[in-house]
Order: structure tokens, then sequence, then C-alpha cells
């Protein structure tokens, strides 16, 4: 059974954000945007794991210097985890802007601000960074995503994903 996350309940942008993501261009409209869903892992605290997942947006690819670069938005989901070492127990969901930079062939690296909804002792402040390396194919992709407030409040222990997903 799929359980929809206990914090969507309480955004009242929820709509709107979804929407928004999913919106779909003109038919004859050619821009080049990317759409990923994403599923993987999650990690904090040395061992312990949950589920995450994540529908991202990619814009219009631009030039910059030998490489390109393209807008990146995104909405994620990370489960809730039972423990009794941390404050886990809450799902957390993400929204995040920023840019993914094509560094090599498939290969990319990407850095997002995130909004959070729901607070965890791993991502514990309204605004987390993301940061993200990996590898884009035409129908999939595969990236190391970590979530993090740079240490700026503490409790940081951020969230480290290992995802994969299809690509269209």
């Amino acid at each position: 059974m799929i359980r929809w996350p206990a914090f969507a309940s309480r955004l009242p942008v929820t709509g709107i954000g979804v929407a928004l993501l999913f919106a779909q261009p003109p038919a004859h409209a050619d821009d080049g945007a990317r759409w990923e869903v994403l599923a993987g892992r999650s990690r904090t605290l040395q061992t312990l794991w949950t589920n995450a997942a994540f529908v991202e947006r990619l814009g219009d690819e631009r030039a910059i210097g030998p490489f390109t670069w393209a807008p990146d938005f995104a909405l994620g989901w990370i489960q809730s985890r039972s423990t009794s070492t941390a404050r886990l127990g809450h799902d957390v969901g993400l929204l995040a802007f920023g840019a993914r930079l094509h560094v090599w062939r498939g290969a990319f690296v990407s850095e997002q601000l995130a909004l959070t909804f729901g607070r965890t002792d791993a991502l514990s402040t309204a605004g987390e960074f993301v940061g993200s390396i990996g590898w884009q194919e035409p129908h999939w992709v595969l990236m190391l995503r970590h979530a993090s407030n740079g240490d700026l409040h503490r409790p940081n222990h951020g969230e480290t994903m290992l995802l994969l997903g299809i690509a269209f």
C-alpha cells in the first residue's frame, strides 16, 4: 500500500506546486525540457536507511564555456524512520530549485536550494542545500544526492541518497 506523505496535508501550496510540476507545454512546443522520476534509498546516522523519491523538471540547456547547464526544479519526499537515537519519525518533503551543470558526456553536478516541509534531526531547518553528482542518458539517470543545511543549525545529520530514475 502506498501512503501519502503526512506533510502533504499541511501544505497550502501543494496543489499549486503539483500543478506547476506536471503542467504540460503545448503539443507544438519542443523546448528541450526533461522530466525525471527518481527513487532510491536515503541514509543518515551511519545505518539508518529509508525510502526517497523525486520528480525533477530540467529546463532548456544553455551553453557556459565548454559546458552546458539547465535550470533544475525538484519535488521530493524522504520517508520517516523509527529510531530511539534521533528524531527521524516524520516524513520530509522538499521543494527545490537550482541548476544542473553538464561537465562531461553524461556526467553532471547540481546544486539546489530547497524548502523543506517537515523537520527531523537529519533535515532540521526550513531551508536546505541539495547537492548532486550523477550520470544521465536520454532515458535514465543515476545520482548520488546530499541534502543538508550546511551546518547552519544543529542537529545537522543530513540525508545522503542513491537515486535511480527514468527520464522523458
